[in-house]
């Protein structure tokens, strides 16, 4: 890569790790972690996060695409944003993209 994407990723990553230090996974939601919808174990991976209460329940899902231009961002950097759908009733499922 280049200097430029890894200054993107080192700047961006460090506002990021302020904005999410100390947050944890909300005990009113359920979440499923790298749940594998590719052949590649380790490029095609997907979270999905749904509000306890609403277990067996049919919910609305949206599905988080980060932003990056694919220099920056992953489903860990956006957990807390999906998790966030999810207290407010939805299924909110991110994942990892191979090109």
């Amino acid at each position: 890569m280049s200097q430029a994407s890894d200054s993107v990723r080192m700047n961006f990553g460090k506002g990021d790790d302020i904005r999410d230090a100390g947050l944890t996974t909300p005990d009113t939601i359920q979440r499923f972690d790298d749940l594998r919808y590719g052949n590649d174990a380790d490029c095609q991976l997907l979270d999905v996060y749904r509000p306890k209460e609403a277990h067996g329940e049919v919910l609305p899902v949206i599905i988080s695409v980060h932003g990056g231009g694919w220099v920056y961002g992953d489903k860990e950097r956006y957990q807390y944003y999906c998790m966030s759908l999810a207290e407010r009733g939805f299924s909110a499922v991110t994942g990892t993209v191979t090109l």
